[in-house]
């Protein structure tokens, strides 16, 4: 038995490009005071580089999204063509979820001048594992207001910084060889980490290949912008340490082009958006580990819910594999070095297998330039490996416990077990009402134990005589793709609701149906059904687990066709 799921497509540009900007937009917060780091005044250079390489990473996203409305993430893509290199590219991303988690957190810290930051980075983690455990609902909205008030911020400095960068340029000619070069502008590539969201987020857009090329623009132009004249504003500021500021560069901008009161602004919204990218990377952690497990790639363990549909065990590693690098790593400059190499690597697969697909129908010169980007792409990796051999343990580390979870999942699919012959009494095959034939039809939405919900609607469409829908829905909070099919294990069970609905003798039929957006699904079921009366459950709920979960209620009285009657039956 398989269990449909629901794939709501309502997420538009606007959103896509908060939740983009969230992970991909924050890379100007760290990439900065790196490149400083690394290079010093010689840095416009390779961020120069940077922003080259950013773009074109960017335009072959585009090609991808447009590809892969369905979702074009690196296992979704990838997958058709070898579920071995879909699997490690997978694990690859998740090296890097990982290492964007700790990151990103981490710097939120230094941006918010907190003592400390490690520990605060490590306790801010938790708190997110612990509010993930409720499925929070509302991550679009969210980030349209941080990311706004970043953009704000941002614009602001760029506009007071923007004279001093272009009259004091100082761009020295880079030291040493091609060889020395080329391993600086490795070394500062992250700001390519995040794109791979936009590629997962195509199947719940409306328009995905327009949605998608508009968020991926406009995010790409913010980055650009930014990085460009705050990057010439602080190489124009004289006897800058290499040193200083490496891990909160754009609040020390702040303080010192407009003022010491504007540094803690931008530190709490860069703050509080780079605290977003951590949220979002776990989540994202937390979906792929899902995923595959729904897909027998890993344990069937990992793919339990919790009543509010979120995954244990892949929310337990989530949280826990970040806060373990924190502990073992302290600061910005080692977490960048492990940070590229899974990213890298995942974009790689997916550009490279794109790119090579011959199933694909695609332009001559747009295949040779995803060919010639992912060629870049494995020296790029190559470096990383060669150069930064913690980088290359930490990946080794992911891949090995990856690939022996996969073998434990491939045994567990092996294991046949044969049931004991069971003596069946003959019963009666009744013939099953068509539903054209009831004038009236009714629909009932049950989450859970809804003994007593699934009993009045009985009773009701009864005394109606009336065809009964039962739909058994179950939420999973997870902010990647689902597929259409998954296995009825540990999520649907039907029976108990077939044997209520016998009991009453009245015409029914029971689905089940896996969503994320539980009230879009149960209002996208009743008009499409056509049914002339809906039935939903309400019970008592603090007001802190609706804040975090949504009000389904709502949600379906504000979509549901005008002629379908909405009854809500306390229990």
């Amino acid at each position: 038995m398989e269990l449909s799921t629901s794939r709501p497509r309502v997420l538009g540009w606007l959103r896509s490009a908060a939740i983009l900007d969230g992970d991909w937009g924050t890379s100007i917060a760290y990439v900065l005071g790196i490149a400083f780091f690394h290079s010093g005044y010689a840095s416009g250079w390779h961020l120069m580089m940077m922003l080259v390489f950013t773009t074109l990473i960017a335009l072959n996203y585009i090609t991808i999204c447009r590809l892969y409305p369905g979702g074009g993430g690196v296992y979704s893509s990838v997958s058709h063509r070898s579920r071995t290199l879909a699997v490690i590219g997978a694990l690859l991303l998740s090296a890097d979820y990982v290492v964007t988690a700790s990151l990103s957190v981490l710097d939120a810290c230094h941006y918010l001048a907190l003592q400390n930051p490690e520990i605060w980075a490590i306790a801010i983690i938790l708190c997110i594992g612990v509010l993930n455990w409720y499925g929070p609902r509302h991550a679009g909205s969210v980030a349209i207001v941080i990311s706004s008030a970043t953009l704000v911020a941002l614009l602001t400095l760029v506009v007071v910084s923007f004279p001093a960068a272009t009259r004091h340029v100082s761009l020295e000619p880079a030291p040493g060889g091609i060889t020395t070069n080329w391993g600086f502008f490795v070394a500062i590539i992250l700001s390519i980490s995040g794109i791979e969201a936009i590629s997962n987020m195509t199947g719940v857009m409306k328009d995905p290949a327009r949605n998608s090329r508009r968020a991926i623009l406009s995010v790409l132009a913010k980055i650009s912008i930014a990085t460009i004249v705050l990057g010439l504003a602080m190489l124009a500021i004289p006897h800058l340490s290499p040193t200083e500021h490496k891990e909160e560069m754009i609040r020390y901008l702040g303080e010192f082009y407009i003022g010491n009161w504007f540094g803690p602004i931008i530190g709490i919204v860069l703050g509080f958006l780079l605290i977003s990218a951590g949220n979002t990377a776990l989540n994202d952690l937390i979906s792929i580990q899902f995923l595959m497990s729904v897909d027998g790639e890993l344990p069937s363990s990992l793919r339990r819910l919790n009543k509010y549909g979120v995954p244990v065990v892949p929310l337990l590693v989530a949280t826990s594999i970040p806060i373990i690098v924190l502990l073992l790593v302290h600061d910005v400059i080692t977490l960048s070095d492990l940070y590229a190499i899974g990213v890298v690597g995942a974009i790689m697969i997916n550009v490279g297998s794109t790119g090579t697909d011959k199933a694909l129908t695609l332009p001559v010169w747009t295949r040779m330039f995803m060919v010639f980007s992912s060629v870049i792409l494995f020296l790029v990796e190559a470096t990383i490996a060669v150069e930064k051999t913690k980088a290359l343990v930490f990946a080794l580390s992911v891949l090995a416990v990856g690939l022996t979870a996969r073998e434990l999942a491939r045994r567990q699919r092996l294991v046949v077990l044969t049931p004991a012959p069971v003596a069946i009494s003959p019963e009666v095959s009744l013939p099953r009402p068509e539903v054209a034939a009831f004038t009236t039809k009714m629909l009932v939405a049950v989450r859970g134990g809804g003994e007593k919900l699934l009993r009045q609607a009985c009773e009701d469409a009864g005394l109606r005589k009336a065809f009964l829908f039962v739909l058994n829905i179950k939420q999973v909070a997870v902010s990647g793709l689902l597929p259409e099919k998954v296995p009825a294990e540990s999520f649907a069970n039907n029976e108990w609701m077939e044997k209520i609905c016998r009991e009453y003798n009245i015409p029914f039929r029971v689905f089940s149906i896996l969503s994320p957006e539980v009230g879009y699904t149960i209002a996208e079921n009743a008009a499409t059904l056509g049914i002339d009366r809906l039935m939903l459950g309400a019970s008592q709920r603090s007001l802190v687990e609706q804040a975090l979960r949504g009000d389904v209620i709502r949600t379906v009285s504000e979509l549901l066709p005008e002629d379908i009657s909405l009854v809500i039956y306390r229990a």
